[in-house]
């Protein structure tokens, strides 16, 4: 494997979009920290955080940002040597499909090491980035196919459809009763696998896709606040201002107030 490009938590405002209809011409692999569009075989979606996609060569590339950023690390590479092929095969990393995988920290961790590595002077440069190529693939599979999951496969597949819809319509009245009534299971059980999968409550999740949401609308819109609050699933507009200080630092109009003046000047 040989890496030529290479970025490392790598961020972007609202409106960043990649669209490449014949691909980037080699194989890329994103891992995602931040919620994003993707348009896969025709259909859109909304994906969450802490996911990743590998791209193989030509196949098309087309995703945006969902809300006011998008943050990622990434990496393009080929497939050089005749057992590369075979080792993604083996290690059975799913190709040009969002895989929700949790905690990206140690996967992140590697890509930073290997960033320096690509631009540096180091003379055995080449052998280190073989190595920790092979690494980071065999830490991703080891994500995807951990025990728990292979335990609990019907439970996490059925998991990642419930966090998708979360993700997509972060206005519905989500609440942990109708979440695990819709998977027929008990409220602690729910609450307990759904954080072992992803790494968050059920509730934390829904509160970040809306207020996520919200700054989509803020720095997208001229929407009034209290319609905004109403549009991401808030039946108070006080409790919706309250939350997004809590979890952004600003109010709903200062976010949008220092979000929008500097692209104005």
């Amino acid at each position: 494997m040989n890496i030529h490009n290479i970025g490392y938590n790598h961020s972007h405002d609202a409106d960043f979009i990649i669209n490449r209809p014949q691909g980037s011409g080699d194989n890329m692999l994103l891992l995602l920290k931040t919620p994003a569009i993707f348009t896969l075989e025709g259909e859109s979606r909304v994906t969450g955080a802490d996911s990743f996609i590998l791209y193989s060569e030509h196949t098309p590339q087309n995703y945006q940002a969902y809300g006011p950023q998008f943050t990622n690390d990434w990496f393009h590479f080929r497939l050089d040597h005749p057992g590369d092929e075979a080792l993604l095969e083996r290690l059975a990393i799913p190709r040009n499909e969002v895989v929700p995988i949790g905690d990206l920290n140690e996967l992140s961790i590697i890509i930073n090491h290997l960033c320096y590595e690509v631009y540096s002077g180091n003379p055995h440069k080449d052998e280190t980035i073989e190595l920790y190529l092979r690494l980071f693939f065999i830490k991703l599979s080891n994500r995807i196919h951990s025990a728990q999951k292979e335990v609990g496969n019907t439970h996490y597949n059925k998991m990642s459809v419930i966090r998708t819809k979360i993700y997509n319509q972060p206005f519905l009245n989500w609440t942990i009763d109708g979440l695990s009534h819709e998977l027929t299971m008990s409220r602690s059980c729910f609450q307990h696998l759904y954080k072992d999968f992803f790494g968050v409550s059920p509730m934390a999740d829904v509160i970040a896709s809306r207020i996520e949401h919200a700054k989509y609308l803020l720095t997208t819109t001229d929407t009034s606040v209290k319609k905004i609050a109403e549009m991401s699933g808030y039946a108070s507009e006080i409790h919706f201002m309250r939350q997004f200080k809590q979890q952004t630092g600003q109010t709903p109009t200062q976010y949008r107030e220092h979000k929008i003046k500097p692209d104005r000047l």
